[in-house]
C-alpha cells in the first residue's frame, strides 16, 4: 500500500487549545493545525475535532472513505471499565464519562483513544527520532509527569493501558516535574501563564524562574530516570510532551547522564535526547494509533 493509500486524523488537545493533524501511512502531516478550545468537555472537543476533520478533507481533497479513525491522546489514566479516564485535575469534564460513545457520535470514521505519553512515543517512533529504534522510553512532560513505551516497535500499554505511569514516583504534596508544577511555580513569580502556549514567549535564558525550575525537575527526572531505564534497557529516552521545544532542550541540559547511571557505568546505556516532533508527537501519535489497529492487530496482544 503506497503512502496515500490510507489516512488517519489525530486529536490531542490541552484545556485551552486543540491539535489536529490528518497523516499518510508513513506518519507525515498533510494537514495540521491548533485551534482555540472554549472548553474541555468530550463533547466540546468532538465537536471542534469534527469540525477540523471535514475542513482538513476539503482542504486536501482527501475521500472520507480514505480515512481510517480517528484517535484521540488523552490526558490521564484508564481506569477498570474501558474508555474511562481518571484524567488529569485540569480536565474534571472528562473523569466518569464513556469517552468513546462522545466522540463516536461526533465523529464520522471509527475512534480509538489512548493515553498521552504512549501517544507520543508512538508519534516519535513513526515520524520523528525514535524511527530507527525498536525500543523507547518517552518521558512525557504533560499537566502531570508520565511515560509512554515502545517495545520490540510496539506500543507497550499494560494491562489496562497505564504502563509508563512514573508519576507516582513524585508525590502530589510535593513539588513535582510536571506541567502543572511549572504553571504554579510560574505564577507564583508574577508570570501569567495558564496552559503550555504561553510558555512559548519564555526563554530559560532570561527567565529565572522557569530556571530554577527546570534544575529542579532536571534532578528529579534523573533519578527516575535511573530507576527505570534500568529495569526497561531502552535503546533511546526520548525527553518531550506539551512543553515548547525550547524549554525540552532545556530540561533535556538540566538532567545530568553522567550522575543518571554512575551506580552501573560498567553497563551501556540509552542515549537520551529531545523530542524531535515537539508538542506535535501526541497528535501524530494519536493518528498514528488508527493503523495500528486496522493494520497490526494480532491476537497474541500486539495490538493497542
Amino acid at each position: 500500500m503506497t503512502a496515500d493509500g490510507a489516512y488517519a486524523f489525530g486529536v490531542n488537545f490541552s484545556h485551552s487549545y486543540i491539535d489536529l493533524a490528518l497523516i499518510n501511512l508513513t506518519g507525515e502531516p498533510v494537514a495540521i493545525e491548533r485551534r482555540a478550545l472554549d472548553r474541555a468537555t468530550p463533547e466540546r472537543i468532538a465537536e471542534i475535532a469534527a469540525e477540523a476533520l471535514i475542513d482538513q478533507l476539503r482542504e486536501t481533497g482527501i475521500a472520507l472513505s480514505k480515512v481510517v479513525g480517528a484517535g484521540f491522546s488523552l490526558p490521564g489514566d484508564f481506569l477498570e471499565t474501558p474508555h474511562f479516564l481518571h484524567a488529569h485535575a485540569a480536565f474534571p469534564d472528562l473523569r466518569d464519562r464513556d469517552l468513546v460513545s462522545v466522540f463516536r457520535a461526533a465523529l464520522p470514521v471509527d475512534v480509538f483513544v489512548e493515553n498521552d505519553g504512549t501517544c507520543a512515543a508512538l508519534g516519535e517512533r513513526v515520524h520523528g527520532i525514535g524511527r530507527t529504534a525498536d525500543s523507547i522510553l518517552f518521558l512525557h512532560i504533560g499537566h502531570g509527569v508520565g511515560a509512554g513505551l515502545m517495545i520490540n516497535g510496539r506500543p507497550w500499554r499494560g494491562a489496562r493501558g497505564n504502563a509508563g505511569t512514573i508519576g507516582v514516583m513524585y508525590p502530589m504534596s510535593e513539588p513535582r516535574p510536571s506541567g502543572h508544577d511549572l504553571f504554579e511555580t510560574l505564577r507564583a513569580s508574577g508570570l501569567p501563564i495558564n496552559d503550555f502556549n504561553d510558555l512559548e514567549s519564555l526563554e530559560p535564558q532570561s527567565c529565572p524562574p522557569l530556571r530554577r525550575w527546570l534544575a529542579r525537575a532536571g534532578e528529579q527526572l534523573r533519578r527516575g530516570i535511573e530507576y527505570t531505564a534500568r529495569t526497561i534497557d531502552p535503546e533511546l529516552i526520548i525527553v518531550g510532551g506539551r512543553l515548547p521545544p525550547m524549554t525540552t532542550q532545556a530540561l533535556l541540559m538540566a538532567i545530568d547522564v553522567d550522575a543518571t547511571f554512575a551506580p552501573s557505568r560498567v553497563l551501556p546505556h540509552p542515549r537520551l535526547v529531545a523530542s524531535s516532533l515537539g508538542p506535535y508527537a501526541g497528535v501524530i501519535g494519536a493518528a498514528s494509533v488508527c493503523f495500528y489497529q486496522n493494520f497490526l492487530a494480532t491476537e497474541d496482544g500486539g495490538t493497542i
